[in-house]
């Protein structure tokens, strides 16, 4: 669409996020929020196809957008010290599908929304270290998946 922010996102047409892309698959795209959006290892997913809610996904992105989390939760839990990853989605603001992964810290006293907004105080060059570990996360993951996969089809 041409006036979506997430599709000029993606067709490279304004500015990327901190560090790029953490990963991109053939449905989704991981990446860190905008610096104003959020605590330092927020993340987006976001659909790689313009639509607007959960009613509109197909079969395939259902399926594969419960995938990207294994391969990306473990790292940010650790380089965060986060207990847990927090999900939401609102879609008030840009009308293109796209999740918002927040990690919960043990220090983290404020709850919904606020909670969201709390430490926005972080520097790019934090954001941009933090997608490129993930980034090594993820690809790790996914060899071991495709790994995985040849193993099982050799025992079959």
């Amino acid at each position: 669409m041409a006036d979506c922010s997430l599709c000029q996102k993606h067709r490279d047409e304004i500015a990327q996020p901190p560090g790029g892309n953490i990963y991109e698959g053939e449905h989704w795209r991981f990446c860190h929020v905008p610096l104003e959006k959020g605590p330092l290892g927020t993340l987006f997913v976001e659909s790689r196809r313009h639509m607007v809610d959960f009613g509109e996904l197909s079969p395939a992105e259902t399926s594969s957008d419960g995938v990207l989390p294994g391969k990306v939760y473990p790292a940010l839990k650790t380089l965060t010290g986060a207990k847990r990853i927090c999900q939401g989605t609102l879609l008030e603001g840009i009308p293109h599908f796209h999740t918002w992964r927040t990690p919960r810290r043990p220090q983290d006293e404020e709850r919904g929304l606020a909670f969201l907004i709390e430490d926005l105080t972080r520097e790019e060059t934090d954001a941009a270290a933090l997608t490129a570990h993930l980034q090594s996360a993820a690809k790790i993951s996914e060899l071991k998946f495709w790994f995985l996969k040849v193993i099982y089809w050799i025992q079959v």
